[in-house]
């Protein structure tokens, strides 16, 4: 069967590249927008010299993702994945950018409550990092789910083991009002990080609440 490209529902139309970037421009934002100051702290600043020359062992992995919980400060995140491989300042703001190889995918994202050490995790982000455990998604099942429709009722329909957390954030940290969580689910042998041409979907829940979704390249 002829793949075509994906289809969206809710917020907007966008193109697969375009849809990750501005969710990630999004929580890069974040509620107190971009500042370009470096934070407090000159460790969490790492040029790409720095990070070519890591070892394996310093690049961000699944088990430091783990590790990092909502409500940590940003020195206790910076002692989890290491400060020599994560970005920050400029763009990103007091954000955390930490990749998992020098290209720069897969990689996770923090964002804080403030700039210093002692702001808090208020989102976190993966992308590439997480495998679906049974990728079962397919167009059939994606059509199914609706807008308004809970993370729970969604699960149902495209099966649990299809979908992953990509992001997790909520704007008035430790306030979990206005939280949004975004899920990607993948078709059998969809999993694939870095590559555009995977059968996927993405969803996105506001106080569990589905208000977008967009899917490419699914049968």
């Amino acid at each position: 069967m002829t793949k075509t490209a994906g289809r969206a529902r809710g917020l907007r139309k966008l193109g697969r590249a375009a849809a990750m970037a501005t969710a990630v421009a999004g929580m890069l934002l974040g509620s107190a927008g971009v500042s370009s100051a470096a934070p407090e702290s000159s460790t969490a600043q790492s040029s790409s010299t720095a990070r070519d020359s890591s070892t394996a062992q310093e690049w961000m992995t699944r088990a430091k993702l783990d590790q990092v919980q909502f409500g940590m400060t940003r020195q206790q995140v910076l002692d989890i994945v290491g400060a020599q491989t994560c970005e920050t300042g400029g763009k990103l703001g007091h954000n955390l950018h930490c990749p998992s190889q020098p290209s720069g995918s897969p990689y996770a994202l923090f964002e804080f409550t403030g700039a210093g050490l002692d702001g808090l995790v208020k989102t976190k982000m993966q992308d590439g990092l997480i495998p679906p455990a049974t990728p079962t998604l397919t167009l059939s099942k994606y059509n199914q789910t609706a807008l308004g429709m809970s993370k729970a009722e969604v699960l149902a329909i495209v099966g649990q083991g299809s979908c992953v957390p990509w992001s997790e954030m909520y704007p008035a940290y430790p306030s979990t009002a206005g939280g949004t969580i975004a899920l990607a689910c993948y078709e059998v042998g969809g999993f694939d990080p870095g590559k555009l041409g995977t059968g996927s979907a993405y969803f996105w829940f506001t106080d569990d609440v589905l208000e977008y979704s967009r899917e490419w390249y699914l049968d």
